[in-house]
């Protein structure tokens, strides 16, 4: 864009200087045309233009028709031809080292409105996940003497388990993503592109739906989250970690995986999404 930029300036400069010298210059007279036998009154010597050494006057008398618009921003692209631009805007805000390490780089408004959509839901499917996941695997410890024993529907004990706090330490890095985007440029980044994150949205069935309406209601849903005081217990009764809790497990994917992720890392997300709720 700042090419553009330096591109229009030029070309505004040559027309000024063109209009300069295609009007203010004086005109050359052409020699008189002497018919025979006739006697001719001298022509006069055409007076000279005043000497203009005001520049700054000149474009007064500029149409302003003539002043092509290159101060207007650069139209969005189409969003199937949107991620050059939306992964420049946030190498911006996050460095390219960043987004290269943990940002899906195809189709990346439409996953970032899935991924906001469906964390109100039950799960978010890694096929529409915005980032990428978290190194290592998800961590937890056995609980050997746990307070209610429960059972599977054969009779035997289903196994118990503790999230492991070693595993908190796998989200701090989004964590400090999170927190080293200004909140600003983040707010002003999305309202520039938000066309484009509204068309995916009706794309995926909201046809007469309000995105940003979605991510407010998503954002107010996260900051609601309740804070777990003591080890967050678990339970595996297949191959999935559920939590004891039935309260808990009632919750939505966006707030378990603020649980999942350990409290001071919670309180940190929780801090940052209320600077931007507020700039919404």
């Amino acid at each position: 864009m700042k090419n553009w930029i330096i591109g229009a300036i030029l070309i505004l400069a040559a027309a000024a200087a063109y209009y300069y010298f295609a009007i203010y210059q004086p005109a050359v007279s052409e020699a008189p045309v002497v018919e025979p036998v006739v006697i001719v009154e001298p022509v006069e010597e055409p007076a000279e233009a005043p000497e203009i050494t005001d520049l700054g006057t000149i474009p007064d008398v500029v149409e302003e028709s003539d002043i092509p618009a290159e101060a207007e921003e650069a139209p969005l692209p189409n969003l199937v031809e949107s991620d050059p631009v939306v992964l420049e805007s946030l190498s911006g805000l996050l460095s390219e080292p960043v987004v290269a390490r943990y940002v899906v780089n195809d189709n990346v408004i439409s996953r970032v409105v899935a991924t906001i959509d469906m964390l109100g839901g039950r799960q978010v499917p890694a096929v529409v996940q915005a980032l990428e996941s978290p190194e290592g695997s998800f961590q937890a410890t056995v609980n050997d003497d746990p307070e209610t024993v429960i059972n599977n529907e054969a009779g035997d004990p289903i196994p118990q388990f503790f999230i492991d706090p070693a595993n908190y330490a796998r989200y701090t890095p989004y964590v400090e993503m999170l927190e080293a985007a200004d909140t600003a440029e983040v707010v002003e980044n999305y309202r520039s592109l938000y066309p484009l994150f509204q068309e995916a949205y009706q794309q995926m069935g909201y046809a007469d739906g309000d995105f940003n309406a979605r991510l407010i209601a998503i954002i107010d849903e996260l900051l609601a989250t309740p804070q777990v005081t003591g080890p967050v217990e678990l339970v595996k009764p297949e191959a999935y970690f559920l939590f004891t809790d039935p309260e808990l497990e009632s919750l939505s994917a966006g707030q378990k995986i603020l649980l999942r992720m350990g409290n001071d890392n919670a309180t940190r997300v929780k801090a940052k999404l209320a600077e931007v709720r507020a700039s919404l």
